[in-house]
């Protein structure tokens, strides 16, 4: 018998830590950083590196803080030859830095995600009845971030746009605090590790952060919306025209970045835009 479950994008595909210097990719050794992080497809979920390029690239265009990715193609550009390369959003490049072999070497970053910062143990990263994580999460924004006003309209953002783009993955460790050069202040990391999971039949249509009401994401109404901004603590009427807004720009956002991917060569993305549409848990067309 095959149950559906949480996909889980950190243990569904394969990755490595890279540096790369624009040109040349380097496998660090010892205590040397990457720049890099190189995800690789996967057996069970088709065309999962599309996906994410796809859901990083909407993103952006909805004005989502994103790192940097693109698609690294080792072949023909068939599912199994492609890799995502997503720059580390922890790594800087001081002014004044040491090099190793000639290639300056990026200061990390420390970050921690939001069930180390809430300390819970990792098992715990998705949401039981109950809990009410949602709260939790904008409450550790209210009392850590340096600008907690604005990470929070970002955190608001970034749950609206998971769900949207049908990600019922989005589990408390794949949002997290970064911490600046001095470690004096942090702020809300960019979003990460967001893909469509709806567009796969064995992944959990269960919500991973309940929204409102809603467990599933075939039950959230924008009502759920509405409750989860009173719980964060926003301004309801500003929260909800960003949800507005962000459900307005969606749909145009993802056929041009679906249309971006098709023109580098990737003809199946119009088909997994759609994919989305038809299987996400919002009402957009």
């Amino acid at each position: 018998m095959v149950t559906e479950s949480h996909l889980s994008l950190a243990g569904a595909s394969g990755k490595v830590g890279l540096y790369y210097d624009g040109e040349r990719w380097y496998l660090p050794k010892g205590t040397a950083p990457s720049t890099h992080i190189v995800k690789l497809s996967h057996i069970r979920f088709e065309e999962i590196v599309l996906n994410e390029q796809l859901a990083l690239l909407t993103a952006k265009k909805c004005g989502l803080h994103v790192p940097d990715s693109f698609i690294v193609n080792t072949g023909t550009g068939k599912d199994e030859e492609i890799l995502l390369a997503t720059r580390r959003y922890d790594r800087v490049f001081p002014g004044k830095g040491s090099a190793i072999d000639g290639l300056p070497v990026p200061l990390r970053l420390h970050q921690e995600d939001f069930a180390q910062a809430m300390g819970f143990p990792a098992f715990a990263k998705y949401e039981k009845p109950g809990e009410e994580y949602l709260q939790k999460m904008f409450q550790l924004l209210r009392q850590c971030s340096a600008r907690p006003m604005e990470d929070m309209i970002r955190l608001w953002d970034q749950i609206v746009f998971s769900c949207l783009i049908g990600n019922t993955d989005a589990h408390l460790k794949n949002y997290s605090l970064l911490y600046s050069e001095d470690l004096r202040t942090v702020r809300l990391a960019p979003l990460y590790d967001v893909i469509s999971t709806t567009v796969y039949p064995a992944s959990t249509r269960k919500l991973s952060v309940r929204i409102g009401g809603a467990g599933t994401i075939d039950e959230i109404t924008e009502a759920d919306f509405e409750v989860s901004a009173r719980e964060a603590g926003l301004g309801v009427r500003m929260a909800m025209d960003r949800y507005r807004r962000m459900k307005e720009q969606f749909v145009p956002a993802l056929r041009a970045s679906a249309e971006t991917l098709r023109s580098q060569g990737y003809s199946s993305a119009g088909m997994l835009s759609e994919r989305i549409l038809e299987t996400g848990g919002i009402a957009l067309v």
